[in-house]
């Protein structure tokens, strides 16, 4: 996996680009975390891909429910730091 980087309004790996909003905040599970949120579809398809097993989409076709697509970065990764230093 290429290093990731954090921009302003998006996450680079060198080969993909996603547009993304920021957030940080503790979880009702009390867990302190940054979270991604794609700004767009074609966004979270490259958050996927970049973020593999963070990756979450709810989405659910049978009820209309359309996710973009979102990544959790907890306190305890290495890209936690970076991360958050965006969320200003």
């Amino acid at each position: 996996m290429s290093a990731i980087k954090f921009m302003k309004h998006y996450v680079t790996n060198g080969e993909l680009k996603a547009r993304v909003h920021y957030s940080d905040a503790t979880l009702i599970s009390g867990a302190v975390c940054v979270t991604l949120y794609a700004k767009d579809f074609k966004s979270g398809h490259a958050l996927g891909q970049m973020f593999d097993d963070e990756y979450e989409n709810n989405t659910d076709m049978m009820t209309d429910y359309f996710e973009k697509g979102r990544v959790r970065i907890p306190q305890n990764s290495p890209l936690y730091a970076a991360a958050k230093a965006r969320c200003a």
